[in-house]
């Protein structure tokens, strides 16, 4: 894994010093980094591509663009990025390959799901999140796996915070009650 630094490079044509690039690379690198490793389903090689390239555009949209949080826009461009990976791998395999965060390891969960047993979500995972919408993994993952606040999450979605919080608490509803579904079923 490689650290990108900026100030190696020979540019004067930035709205930021090249220090203070280098300083949102060394909060945000690993983070960013391993977001990847999780949503490219633990592929450390492909991870480290899309990291990198991830603050290569950091550096060439500085030129052009004032980003007030550097975190949102580093996560939503990440997504951005694996989405084009999953994409282009779909493409070069001529059938559809189903974008989808099944095999996260391990899941955490908020008070939301107190009413169902964490074991029983465990057991069911797979086929819950199969049911859900890319929209909704892709929101299921920026909070519970990412640890974005709303306020991030609105940010890196270009929606009200309200809008999260809605769309948040119908998401835990949905997964309680698939939950609830699939035990009831067996």
């Amino acid at each position: 894994m490689f650290l990108f630094l900026f100030s190696s490079i020979n540019d004067d044509n930035h709205n930021l010093s090249k220090h203070k690039l280098d300083d949102i690379a060394k909060i945000y690198y690993m983070d960013i980094y391993l977001h990847c490793v999780k949503r490219l389903h633990f592929d450390k090689s492909y991870a480290d591509d899309i990291t990198q390239e991830v603050f290569a555009l950091l550096y060439e949209k500085s030129k052009m663009i004032e980003i007030t949080d550097y975190r949102a826009w580093l996560y939503k461009t990440a997504n951005n990025l694996i989405k084009d990976f999953y994409q282009k791998q779909k493409r070069k395999k001529g059938k559809e390959t189903q974008i989808d965060e099944n095999t996260i390891e391990s899941l955490t969960y908020e008070q939301n799901f107190e009413n169902i047993n964490e074991y029983m979500i465990e057991q069911y995972k797979d086929e819950i999140f199969a049911e859900l919408t890319e929209q909704e993994r892709e929101l299921f993952n920026m909070n519970h796996i990412d640890k974005l606040s709303r306020t991030q999450i609105s940010a890196a979605l270009s929606i009200s915070e309200e809008t999260v919080k809605k769309r948040l608490y119908r998401l835990h509803q949905k997964i309680k009650e698939k939950a609830k579904q699939k035990t009831e079923k067996t």
